[in-house]
């Protein structure tokens, strides 16, 4: 049998009135499904995206006897905290790669020193080739570089670096001269911490070094390393410069590490002297050797073009000689005790060379 189908307009169901004894309904809220006080320890684990990632799993296998409504009203919520939560840790990681630099690996020491099992013998007795020194000279050069203090407390290289060259190898530690606006610290005061530098040989590791003495006018500093292993010792031979004769500069224009450029002294200028060998930023401090391996000056400035354009091969650098005038230098910590171990070492070293005619040291494994 056929049932007719029958349509109640709207307009039916509202002239329907209800009976006057007929019984009200009754609708009886339920409670939330997630108690207030959960939905908040949840929330806490917001900023924790790997935390709330284990409370997720352990909830969902928890609840799995529950009602489907408790089910879906966790589900729904944890998903809604997970996302929110890998948004924010997102964010975060952006930041943090963007503007937090990763800190540098930092030695307490020089390792590639401790490990050497001899130095050159200088002064050489035969003038050096340009091959000779960039092989017997360069592992005496360091870079130098400003210490940034990070938000950590750890200290690591800035952005700005020259060179430094290596004084003495003693058996507790290396002095090395720099300029000393490389090292770009303010002036030594007493019961202040000691300022601190960033070096690096050409292993690339850095290392922290105390800056222990500073020449201001004379634009020179001291650096110290204490040294863990090793017995090797040296004493680099400090000479006189002379007009004309040949010259060596190591050091990093521009960035390119451990370059070598030659030359000649141009000219005694006082308490400087002239070289026309090639210099740019990053030669700072770098050493400048005669022909036979001995340390003449070190390399504190060159011209400025934006005096003149048309200015070529002016470079100029301290003499080294002023490294042991101890008069010069304003002292920090053991600064004074170790010039003067490495002035006494270099005039017991010291002699005349019958080749150059010129005070030279010869120095090696001991």
């Amino acid at each position: 049998m056929a049932l007719e189908k029958v349509v109640v307009s709207a307009e039916e169901i509202e002239h329907i009135l209800p009976e006057e004894n007929a019984p009200q309904p009754i609708f009886k809220q339920l409670p939330p499904p997630i108690a207030l006080w959960a939905r908040i320890a949840m929330a806490s684990l917001v900023p924790v995206l790997p935390l709330l990632c284990i409370v997720a799993i352990v909830l969902k296998i928890a609840f799995r006897t529950q009602p489907p409504r408790v089910r879906y009203a966790l589900v729904s919520y944890l998903s809604t905290l997970l996302v929110v939560s890998g948004v924010l840790a997102t964010v975060a990681t952006v930041l943090v790669v963007s503007f937090v630099p990763i800190p540098a690996i930092v030695n307490n020491g020089l390792p590639s020193l401790d490990e050497q099992t001899d130095f050159p013998l200088l002064a050489s007795a035969d003038a050096l080739s340009s091959a000779d020194v960039s092989s017997r000279l360069k592992p005496l050069v360091i870079v130098v570089s400003p210490a940034v203090r990070l938000w950590n407390g750890q200290e690591i290289a800035s952005q700005s670096f020259g060179a430094g060259v290596l004084l003495e190898a003693a058996q507790s530690g290396y002095l090395f001269a720099t300029a000393n606006h490389v090292a770009n610290h303010g002036p030594l005061r007493n019961g202040s911490p000691p300022p601190h530098v960033m070096i690096a040989t050409a292993a690339g590791v850095w290392s922290n070094a105390e800056v222990v003495a500073i020449a201001a006018p004379q634009d020179l500093a001291l650096l110290w390393v204490p040294r863990h292993s090793g017995s090797a010792r040296f004493v680099q031979p400090i000479a006189e410069a002379t007009d004309g004769e040949d010259v060596f500069v190591i050091g990093h224009p521009e960035g390119l590490k451990y370059s070598l450029s030659t030359g000649i002294v141009s000219g005694l200028r006082e308490e400087a002297i002239q070289i026309s060998a090639a210099i740019s930023p990053g030669n700072s401090g770098g050493p400048v050797y005669d022909s036979h391996g001995q340390l003449i000056g070190i390399v504190s400035s060159k011209f400025d073009h934006t005096r003149d354009a048309n200015a070529e091969n002016l470079g100029f650098a301290v003499r080294a000689q002023l490294l042991r005038d101890a008069a010069r230098w304003s002292f920090y910590g053991s600064g004074r005790q170790r010039l003067e171990a490495y002035v006494d070492d270099l005039q017991k070293t010291q002699s005349v060379s019958p080749m150059t005619g010129k005070l030279g040291t010869k120095t090696g494994k001991e």
